[in-house]
C-alpha cells in the first residue's frame, strides 16, 4: 500500500542550503523550505501555523542559467508537527494559486522525474 501512495506523490526536490519563504502581508520569514514539489511545500517553521490558514507568500529559486526567479504562490496548512529541534515544526503546504512563469520555474527547478 506504501508504494502504490508513493507513486501518486508528485517529484519533490529537498533545498539543498536556507531558503526563507516570506509572507508578502507582513513580510516576515514564515519558515525555511525544505522541499517543494509542483503541488506543495514543506516548511521548517518557528511556531505552529493555523490549520488550514492561506498565506501568500514569496522566495527565490535559481535557474539552469543560475539567475534568481522570485516566486509567489498562494499556500495552505495541511499539516504540522514537531521537529526534532525544540521550538521548532514541519509544516505541509497545498499549493492553491501560482502564475505559469512561477509554475515554470518550480518545475525547472525540481527537474525531471526520477525513473
Amino acid at each position: 500500500m506504501k508504494r502504490e501512495f508513493e507513486q501518486r506523490r508528485a517529484p519533490r526536490k529537498r533545498a539543498s542550503s536556507p531558503m526563507p519563504v516570506i509572507d508578502v502581508m507582513s513580510e516576515g520569514v514564515v519558515g525555511q523550505l525544505g522541499n517543494l514539489s509542483a503541488t506543495g511545500m514543506m516548511l521548517l517553521v518557528g511556531n505552529a501555523p493555523r490549520s488550514g490558514v492561506v498565506q501568500q507568500v514569496v522566495f527565490t529559486l535559481p535557474d539552469a542559467q543560475h539567475r534568481e526567479h522570485r516566486v509567489e504562490i498562494g499556500i495552505q496548512e495541511q499539516w504540522h508537527e514537531p521537529a526534532a529541534s525544540a521550538g521548532q515544526y514541519w509544516a505541509g503546504y497545498r499549493i492553491v494559486a501560482a502564475s505559469e512563469d512561477d509554475v515554470r520555474a518550480i518545475d525547472e527547478w525540481i527537474g525531471p522525474p526520477a525513473d
